[in-house]
C-alpha cells in the first residue's frame, strides 16, 4: 500500500495535468468546493439513501448496494447546484478532446464493517478501451479520506493494462486517496480501484458522478426526468453536461429539422 503523494498545488496547469493522467490515471484537486455546499450535498445524500434504501430492499438488492445511493439529481437541490457549476471543466474537456455529458450521478456512505461491490477490485468500464477515453470517474470528498475510515485504493498506470490485478499485488501496491473534504478525485476509468475498509464509527461520505463522451448511453435519462420547458433558461454548460445537446429524436417530426434545431448536435462527436 502507497500514500498518495501528487496534489493539486504541484501542478496548475492543464497540460501538466493530462500527463498525470496518463501516466498515473487519477488526480486529486484539494479542497476546490467550498463547505457551505459540502454540508448541503451531505445533508441531502443523507436524505436520498433514506429514500432508496426500501426500494433496495424491496427488489432484493439490500446486501450488495448497502450505503450506495444511485441518481441523486431526482431529488436534492445541492446536487444540482453542484453540477451547475461545472468543476473542473477544462480538464474534463481536455480528458474527453472535447465536450462530455454527464453518465451517472450516485454517491456512497461507507460505514464501519460494510462490503458492497464498491469494496471489490474493479473497474468502471465494461471493455477496456486502451487509450480511447469514453468514461471518467470524478469523487467528491464529503468527509476527509483517512487510512482508518475506507480511503479508496488507486492502482498507478493500471488504466493502461488490459488484464485484472491479483488482489495480493493491487492492494501491495495501489495507493490511498488521502484528501480533504471539498476534494476533488478524477480517474481514468480504466483504472483499478476499490473503496477501503471503513474501521471507524463514523460514515465515509462522498458523491461518485462519471461523465463521458457525449454520444454514449447514459444510466439514467436525466432530460425526461428534468424535463424540457427550462431548456432555453439554462445555462448553455449545464445544458451540454446533462445531455440536451445529445438527445435521441422519438418521432419523424423531431428528426427532420434543421441543423440549430436537432436534438444531436454537430458538436458531440
Amino acid at each position: 500500500m502507497k500514500l498518495n503523494s501528487i496534489m493539486t498545488k504541484e501542478y496548475n496547469t492543464t497540460t501538466t495535468h493530462d500527463n498525470i493522467m496518463h501516466e498515473k490515471g487519477w488526480a486529486v484537486f484539494n479542497e476546490i468546493v467550498d463547505l457551505e455546499l459540502i454540508e448541503k450535498l451531505t445533508k441531502d445524500l443523507e436524505s436520498s439513501y433514506k429514500i432508496r434504501r426500501p426500494i433496495q430492499e424491496k427488489n432484493g438488492v439490500a446486501a450488495n448496494t448497502a450505503g450506495t445511493s444511485h441518481h441523486l439529481l431526482a431529488d436534492g437541490k445541492s446536487f444540482f447546484e453542484f453540477l451547475s457549476r461545472l468543476y473542473l471543466d477544462n480538464e474534463i474537456k481536455s480528458y474527453f478532446d472535447g465536450n462530455y455529458i454527464l453518465n451517472t450521478y450516485g454517491g456512497n456512505l461507507n460505514l464501519r464493517g460494510q462490503h458492497t461491490y464498491a469494496s471489490n477490485v474493479h473497474r468502471d468500464v465494461r471493455t477496456y478501451t486502451s487509450d480511447i477515453k469514453l468514461l471518467l470517474n470524478i469523487l467528491v470528498v464529503l468527509d476527509d479520506f483517512t487510512l482508518d475510515n475506507g480511503a479508496t485504493y488507486l492502482l498507478n498506470g493500471s488504466q493502461l493494462k488490459k488484464d485484472k490485478p491479483s488482489e495480493t499485488y493491487f492492494f501491495d501496491n495501489a495507493e490511498r486517496v488521502l484528501a480533504k473534504k471539498g476534494s476533488i478525485v478524477l480517474w481514468d476509468a480504466n483504472l483499478w480501484h476499490a473503496a477501503g475498509e471503513n474501521k471507524t464509527d463514523g460514515p465515509r461520505r462522498a458523491l461518485s458522478l462519471i461523465y463521458s463522451k457525449p454520444f454514449m448511453k447514459q444510466q439514467f435519462d436525466y432530460c425526461r426526468h428534468i424535463g424540457f420547458e427550462q431548456i432555453e433558461n439554462m445555462p448553455p454548460g449545464l445544458r451540454q453536461v446533462l445531455g440536451y445537446n445529445s438527445r435521441t429524436p422519438t418521432t419523424l417530426e423531431e428528426w427532420y429539422q434543421p441543423l440549430e434545431k436537432r436534438f444531436y448536435k454537430s458538436d458531440q462527436g
